[in-house]
């Protein structure tokens, strides 16, 4: 079992030993600063993160928010809440102008499955970026899955799942979830 878990390692860090102590460097440190309270909190997470992430233009990260392969994620000027779960193995684009809600999570790879002779959890990962834009509202525990675009413009409801593309200016909610209105309508026909 151990050896099967080493070489899932290599898969993931392609064997590269700096890139897993940078990983380990990354998550024990940012640890000391996940949950300090906020604004001190925000600062210092701030101020470390800059140093790992792909990009960082957002001062308002709050606690417990947790980053994994942080060199693989941009976020600009936006606000991410409580306890926000990236994984950015396959890469997440943040634009600006975005609030993302507590809870909510980011999976940007899946499981590789169509080896019928592997067991699934042997067979690896598989990148599948996620790309959020500019001026976004999304609800408290949405969980966004990989290969998904979020467009200009769009509201995602609380707790929803988001497998596919979510259209400039519209609002979707559900699990799946689903289009429900469009922020260019009468929002009243939505409540």
């Amino acid at each position: 079992m151990f050896n099967e878990y080493m070489e899932d390692c290599k898969n993931v860090f392609k064997g590269n030993i700096l890139v897993i102590l940078q990983r380990y460097v990354f998550l024990t440190i940012y640890g000391i600063f996940k949950y300090l309270p906020t604004p001190i909190g925000d600062l210092f997470r701030a101020f470390y993160l800059k140093l790992f992430l792909k990009r960082l233009n957002s001062i308002w990260i709050r606690e417990g928010v947790t980053f994994h392969f942080p060199e693989n994620i941009s976020i600009g000027k936006s606000v991410i809440s409580e306890f926000v779960y990236f994984n950015g193995y396959g890469g997440i684009e943040v634009g600006d102008k975005v609030l993302i809600g507590a809870g909510s999570k980011f999976y940007s790879h899946d499981h590789a499955f169509s080896d019928l002779s592997k067991p699934i959890w042997s067979q690896g990962l598989i990148k599948k970026p996620i790309i959020i834009k500019d001026n976004i509202f999304i609800g408290c525990n949405v969980t966004v899955l990989g290969n998904v675009t979020v467009n200009e413009g769009a509201i995602i409801g609380a707790g929803s799942v988001v497998t596919t593309d979510v259209p400039e200016n519209s609002i979707v909610a559900g699990v799946p979830a689903k289009i429900i209105g469009n922020r260019n309508e009468n929002l009243a026909a939505v409540r």
